[in-house]
């Protein structure tokens, strides 16, 4: 299942046994869990758009995180930090070749990057 930071079910749990746990700590030393912050805290740490608005370009809290980061594990571990860094301005959903060259006129205009 996916979660906005990251994948799996918070209600299933699959302990180490103890022998891999030992052998873990052997190996790369104790672990120490992760601050995991919930999705209203990164909510509030999502700055303002600089972007004009636009029709086809949302600048909402929700979709800027969601597409802040990527699928890597570094990235699931700054989502669930909170640690996210930089924040896209805002996310567009174009579904016709019209609406991609209108985007690409808007970010022009005004001097925006467009990612993927």
């Amino acid at each position: 299942m996916r979660r906005w930071n990251g994948w799996g079910d918070d209600t299933v749990f699959y302990p180490l046994p103890q022998k891999a746990l030992k052998y873990l700590a052997e190996k790369i030393g104790e672990a120490t869990p992760m601050p995991e912050v919930s999705w209203e805290e990164v909510l509030l740490r999502v700055p303002p758009s600089r972007l004009p608005g636009h029709p086809l370009v949302t600048t909402s809290g929700e979709e800027r995180i969601r597409h802040s980061r990527g699928q890597s594990l570094p990235d699931w571990l700054a989502l669930r930090s909170g640690n996210v860094g930089v924040f896209p301005d805002g996310v567009a959903f174009p579904s016709t070749s019209e609406e991609v060259r209108d985007l690409i006129s808007y970010a022009r205009r005004t001097h925006a990057a467009i990612g993927t």
